[in-house]
């Protein structure tokens, strides 16, 4: 009867922690990596039906030739019109990309861009900038985004006195912050990711998380600044490349 009752309580415990598992940290069965157009290898999590990088991209050219300025002066290059990447010295961080470059758009498409369709950005061939919508599904899967937060953040140093969940998600959310017209902000604090949602010519809506809370939500921001970009596996029906467009 004991050694019964010791295999049950192990089977339960093993189906916990499967359960567990199963909703936090594993990779894409399918794609448990996924490799950009430069060689850049990113990590994926796997969150229901969605395929998230677990990495911020860190490309430093666009994947359809187009010219892009290498850590702009606002002043002096003039970001508003130019697409831009900048590069944090700790490549850890990924890059921070204004949304056209993100979008991979010429600066002079991206005032009359809209799309429904996955769209594919910098992201690697079968993968596509995902939409506020599609943030909004991943937030609600961990818990709302009053909660996401938390378990979105990556255990690591790098947070400023953070709020994390004691279980993480895998997502592994960086603070590599924000770049304005007053240089590199925020870093250590937020992590800001573009989404493909435009609002209107200067703004596109994109996703926030902050040291000292477990929020994660929907944020309106110009998109000349810059801002971490992370990549959603394409639908199987949808398999879209920049020409898609």
């Amino acid at each position: 009867m004991k050694n019964q009752l010791c295999t049950l309580l192990l089977l339960i415990v093993s189906q916990i922690v499967m359960g567990q598992t199963g909703i936090f940290g594993i990779p894409c069965e399918d794609a448990p990596t996924v490799t950009d157009h430069e060689g850049n290898v990113y990590a994926t999590v796997q969150f229901g039906p969605q395929c998230w990088m677990a990495e911020n991209m860190r490309c430093m050219s666009s994947p359809s030739g187009k010219d892009w300025v290498r850590n702009p002066v606002f002043y002096q290059d003039r970001p508003v019109y130019k697409s831009y990447f900048v590069a944090i010295r700790d490549a850890s961080y990924g890059n921070l990309y204004n949304w056209s470059a993100a979008m991979d758009l010429n600066i002079n498409e991206y005032s009359f861009f809209h799309t429904e369709k996955q769209h594919r950005g910098i992201c690697p061939s079968g993968w596509h900038i995902p939409s506020s919508d599609e943030w909004a599904l991943l937030l609600e899967s961990l818990g709302g985004s009053n909660k996401a937060g938390a378990v979105m953040k990556c255990h690591t140093s790098k947070w400023i006195k953070p709020v994390i969940a004691e279980q993480v998600s895998g997502f592994g959310a960086i603070p590599a912050g924000i770049y304005t017209e007053e240089g590199l902000r925020h870093t250590g604090n937020y992590a800001y990711f573009w989404s493909a949602t435009t609002y209107d010519r200067q703004n596109a809506w994109g996703c926030g998380l902050f040291s000292y809370n477990s929020d994660c939500y929907n944020i309106l921001d110009y998109k000349c600044y810059g801002r971490s970009v992370r990549c959603l596996k394409d639908e199987p029906e949808e398999q879209l490349t920049n020409s898609d467009r």
